[in-house]
């Protein structure tokens, strides 16, 4: 549940349901997801919230993976914790926990304007048997501190043994090894202040993050840790990536990223730019192609006609292959743009999920190279394309990702960033939409070739057409199945791109999208006017993809590429939030 549909859908929806309902449907779902096979990687592939591993904090005897700790209030009974440690937390408390649990249900009361969740159950007790069968089964990653809500030292012992070897720290007023002050409620920032002037090797976590700058106040004011519990239902499950980022922005930068120079090409940002610029290149010489002469003397050699004779054949044929061709080449110059703008603005900088997406967006569109299988042409110039772009790719695959820079820090939530998660929804959306498209289209083109309105555009049926002309058919098999296979490395690149790389201040994000998706769109629909395949079912899913693109360009706009207004870290001290 990122923040791009939490906040827009399923907060409202959840909510609705009731608080305590909602928040036991949430754990069972993670709790299911998380025993399923590869189910914690589909949640890592969801948010990429992993703290970066400059962010490791050390605490006690151990190193935490980050500064950010999540509360018991969410799953007390550690039900969840196989999830919830792939939220880039680096600490997560269970509990409280006594020898037997008191059987009583949480009644949450959500205020979302304060940011303040207030159980008036009168407190939840878990017992130890389920919470140590919970974390048996998950074994967890990321360390568990349990607090213990037993008072005596007999009963606090016991508890200690039965978890000792699924927890690392413990809660609790007993002295005992890896004991923890967990401050949460009223005036923390004053209280971590207080302590760590007096015991300088507390080991303090400090609850009450809503926002980033909750977290930085909480830090500077002396805790190791800072926890999140109630702010991650009020302000989305993001909540502690963006504290994380936030936090990375403040450390000092590796190394500036490297210049465009022949060295670079021992990193593995050249060579995606040079796969992007590749790409566009290619985009803009089949552009040329399609709009003057549109098929090649090899094409014809194949076909056994010339471009006269298929022009005699149905003076429509040939600006049907057109239309194909045009849009395959601004689908080409989309991917281009936006290849060389993760590979200059994101690999070059060390961002790993730029790195990620040109990946599996790449060697999923050269894959679709053997889509000639089922519609029998072997392009010769493809395979050639191909074969060089695969090297590119190869070599962006092994070659070292460079130093990440620092982030911009996005301290406080803004209205640009809600209205931003959104946009960043529908571009999300609008991605995976093209890889469906492109699958769609790309099957078409391996089996029935046409659709209803292609052969009334034509004005033939598909009989005539295959009967006729035998070789002709897989020409113009082979135009969809490539323009298929180039729309789903689009659309891959929009979906994983907008899922994992939109942040305050990625201007450059937001212009690669900008200019990229505009002039595919542009090509893909203003191809049908021109040739005259005006057909409204046949362009209505364009021209609606068209609008809603530009729509979530100015839904996204003021975050992604606004001023600094939302990303700056705020003077005054804020309020204090119950946690």
């Amino acid at each position: 549940m990122p923040d791009w549909s939490y906040r827009t859908v399923l907060r409202p929806v959840l909510l609705a349901m009731g608080a305590e309902r909602a928040r036991r449907l949430a754990v069972a779902t993670l709790r299911t997801v998380s025993r399923l096979p590869l189910g914690r990687q589909a949640i890592d592939f969801l948010g990429h919230m992993r703290a970066d591993p400059q962010l490791r904090t050390p605490f006690g005897a151990t190193a935490l993976a980050g500064p950010v700790a999540l509360g018991g209030m969410i799953d007390p009974a550690g039900e969840a914790v196989g999830a919830l440690e792939r939220f880039g937390v680096g600490l997560i408390e269970v509990g409280p926990v006594a020898l037997r649990g008191n059987g009583v249900t949480p009644a949450w009361h959500v205020d979302l304007r304060s940011r303040v969740i207030d159980d008036r159950s009168g407190g939840v007790i878990v017992g130890v048997d389920e919470v140590a069968a919970n974390l048996a089964r998950a074994k967890p990653a990321v360390p568990v501190c349990v607090h213990i809500a037993e008072t005596e030292e007999s009963a606090v012992r016991e508890i200690v043994e039965r978890l000792r070897e699924h927890a690392a720290f413990f809660v609790t007023d007993a002295k005992v090894e890896g004991a923890v002050l967990w401050l949460r409620g009223e005036n923390v920032e004053e209280r971590v202040r207080a302590i760590r002037a007096e015991n300088p090797d507390a080991l303090i976590v400090a609850g009450g993050i809503t926002e980033p700058a909750d977290a930085r106040r909480l830090l500077d004011a002396g805790a190791n840790v800072a926890a999140v519990d109630a702010g991650l239902v009020c302000s989305g499950p993001g909540l502690v990536k963006r504290c994380n980022e936030a936090m990375l922005s403040t450390m000092p930068a590796p190394s500036p990223p490297e210049p465009l120079s022949l060295d670079a090409a021992r990193s593995a940002w050249f060579w995606a730019l040079l796969l992007g610029v590749s790409m566009f290149a290619g985009g803009l010489l089949a552009f040329a192609i399609a709009s003057t002469r549109i098929v090649l003397p090899y094409d014809e050699r194949m076909a056994g006609l010339t471009r006269a004779m298929i022009d005699a054949i149905n003076p429509r044929l040939l600006p049907f292959m057109a239309h194909d061709r045009v849009s395959l080449a601004g689908t080409m110059m989309s991917v281009g743009i936006f290849y060389a703008a993760l590979a200059w603005f994101g690999i070059r900088r060390g961002e790993h999920w730029a790195h990620v997406t040109v990946l599996v967006s790449a060697i999923v569109g050269f894959f679709s190279f053997f889509f000639f299988l089922g519609f029998g042409y072997f392009d010769p110039f493809h395979a050639f394309v191909t074969a060089i772009l695969t090297q590119f790719t190869l070599l962006c695959m092994v070659m070292p990702l460079s130093p990440r820079q620092p982030p911009i820090a996005e301290w406080r939530e803004s209205p640009e960033w809600r209205r931003g998660q959104w946009g960043q929804l529908m571009f999300i959306v609008i991605g995976v939409a093209l890889t469906g498209a492109g699958a769609m289209i790309s099957l078409i083109g391996m089996t029935t070739v046409f659709v209803e309105t292609d052969l009334q555009f034509m004005r033939t049926t598909a009989g005539h057409l295959r009967h006729s002309f035998e070789h002709l058919i897989p020409l113009v098999a082979h135009d969809r199945a490539s323009l298929g296979g180039m729309l789903i490395a689009n659309g891959v690149t929009v979906w994983l791109a907008a899922q994992w790389g939109f942040r305050a201040g990625a201007r450059w994000l937001w212009t690669a999208l900008a200019w990229g998706g505009n002039i595919a769109f542009a090509a893909a629909t203003i191809v049908h006017f021109v040739v005259g395949y005006g057909a409204v079912l046949h362009l209505t899913p364009a021209i609606l993809g068209w609008v809603a693109w530009n729509v979530a360009l100015l839904l996204t706009r003021g975050w992604l590429a606004g001023g600094q207004a939302a990303v700056t870290l705020p003077i005054a001290v804020s309020r204090s939030s119950s946690s």
